[in-house]
C-alpha cells in the first residue's frame, strides 16, 4: 500500500515538473500559430525598450538582382518612441536638417552619406511620424518600422502556420496575408509615400521667388497627378502576394527575427508585365 502510494506521488510530481519546466515547449505545442503570434505581439508591446537591425532591397523579375538595398536600424524607448536610422545613397549629407524629429548624420570618410533618422511616436494605437510633411523619404521609412508591421498583420485577414524547420529554442511561423488586404496595405503605403513626395516638392518651390513660383506649383501639382493616376491605373489590375516569416522564441514568446517579401504583379503604361518584390529582414535584440 505504502509503495503504491509512494508511486503515484512521485509520478505526480514528475508530472508537475515537466508541465512547469521551464522552456520544455510541451505547453506550446497545444497552442496554435494564431496563438503562437497573439503571444508575440503581446510581448513586443509590452517591451519598453528594445532595438533591431535589418536590411531590405526590391528584386524585379527582369533582371533578378535587387535594386536599392540598404540597411537600417531602430531602437525603441519609454515603450511608444521610436528613431529609425537608414543608410541610403544620396542621403542628406548636412550634419542637420534644423526640423524637429528629423536628422541628417555626418558623412563618413569617404564622403558618403552615413544616414538619414526620423523619429516616430505611437499614439492611441497609430505609429505618427514626428518629421515635418515635407521631408523626404517621410513616407517611406515608415514601412519599416517592424512593430507597426506585426500591428498591421494583426488586423488584416492572414493565414499563420507553423514552419519545418524550427528549432528547439525558436518556432516559426508563416504568416501569409489575404490577397484583398495585401493589396489594399500595399496601396495604402504608396499612397502615402505619393503623398509624401508630393509635400517635398511642393515645399521645395514656395523658395522659388518671383511669379515663377505659381508656375512651378502648377507644373508640379500636374506631373504629381500624372503619376498618381497612372499608379492607381496600375494597381487597379495588380495582384499582391504578401508573406512574412517570424520566428519566435519558444521560452519569452518574444519576437527574435521578421523577414517579408511582398511580390507585386502588375502592367504598366504600355501593357507590359511586371512582377517586383519588396524584400525585408529585421532581427530583434536588446529587449528591456
Amino acid at each position: 500500500m505504502l509503495k503504491r502510494r509512494y508511486i503515484r506521488g512521485l509520478l505526480l510530481i514528475l508530472s508537475i515538473v515537466v508541465l512547469c519546466a521551464p522552456g520544455c515547449g510541451l505547453l506550446e505545442r497545444d497552442r496554435s500559430p494564431e496563438e503562437l503570434f497573439s503571444l508575440a505581439l503581446s510581448g513586443i508591446a509590452g517591451k519598453e525598450k528594445l532595438s533591431f537591425d535589418g536590411e531590405a532591397g526590391l528584386r524585379r523579375e527582369s533582371s533578378g538582382l535587387f535594386e536599392n538595398q540598404f540597411k537600417f536600424e531602430g531602437k525603441l524607448e519609454n515603450h511608444d518612441r521610436l528613431t529609425l536610422q537608414t543608410r541610403l545613397p544620396g542621403a542628406v549629407t548636412a550634419a542637420g536638417t534644423g526640423v524637429k524629429g528629423v536628422n541628417a548624420t555626418t558623412v563618413n570618410n569617404n564622403g558618403q552619406p552615413s544616414g538619414f533618422s526620423a523619429s516616430f511616436e505611437r499614439k492611441q494605437g497609430q505609429w505618427m511620424a514626428l518629421t515635418a510633411q515635407h521631408e523626404p523619404l517621410r513616407g517611406s521609412l515608415s514601412r519599416f518600422n517592424p512593430i507597426a508591421q506585426m500591428e498591421s498583420i494583426d488586423r488584416l485577414n492572414k493565414t499563420i502556420k507553423s514552419e519545418y524547420g524550427s528549432g528547439r529554442r525558436t518556432k516559426i511561423l508563416r504568416i501569409e496575408l489575404a490577397p484583398k488586404d495585401a493589396k489594399t496595405w500595399a496601396l495604402a503605403q504608396l499612397n502615402d509615400e505619393m503623398n509624401a513626395i508630393r509635400a517635398e516638392y511642393m515645399h521645395k518651390a514656395t523658395a522659388v521667388k518671383g511669379g515663377s513660383q505659381e508656375k512651378l506649383e502648377k507644373d508640379l501639382s500636374k506631373v504629381w497627378q500624372q503619376g498618381e493616376t497612372s499608379m492607381q491605373e496600375m494597381m487597379k489590375q495588380a495582384e499582391v502576394h504578401t508573406v512574412y516569416h517570424l520566428t519566435v522564441d519558444r521560452k519569452t514568446s518574444l519576437p527574435l527575427r521578421l523577414s517579408s517579401e511582398s511580390q507585386v504583379s502588375y502592367k504598366d503604361m504600355n501593357s507590359k508585365k511586371n512582377k517586383e518584390a519588396l524584400v525585408t529582414d529585421v532581427n530583434f535584440r536588446a529587449y528591456e
